[in-house]
């Protein structure tokens, strides 16, 4: 079984046994990496302005851009009202596939050129060794 599929379906939300976008990048930290990733505070995933002001705050704490994603790596989004604000992340499975969870959906892996996310990505960023 692929690391990945175990988080297919995963609902979304903030109750026991749902994740949120962020939530799910911290779980497949914490469980294939190692990694504890900070919450954020207690900030809602639903805020999304909250949240897009307090990734773009801490954008140095210890993540790279990179153009060339590999699998772990975390990709940065919009909303799919546009905007060039990071509002959404999710975690690429590889060079050419994201693992992400939003309200509309469960959590799902899709093709970067995926008509729901592929004029949202905003860049790629990996935890500095």
């Amino acid at each position: 079984m692929q690391w990945y599929a175990k988080y297919i379906g995963l609902p979304f939300g903030e109750a026991a046994g749902q994740v949120t976008c962020w939530s799910l990048v911290k779980k497949i930290y914490a469980d294939h990496l190692g990694v504890d990733l900070p919450a954020y505070g207690e900030i809602s995933a639903r805020d999304l302005v909250r949240v897009a002001r307090t990734m773009e705050a801490r954008k140095d704490d210890g993540w790279i851009a990179v153009t060339d994603p590999q699998a772990f790596d975390v990709c940065l989004m919009r909303t799919s009202r546009g905007g060039a604000i990071v509002a959404h992340v999710g975690v690429m499975i590889d060079a050419d596939r994201v693992l992400h969870v939003e309200a509309a959906s469960a959590a799902v892996v899709v093709p970067v050129k995926h008509m729901t996310v592929a004029g949202r990505i905003l860049g790629y960023r990996r935890l500095a060794a």
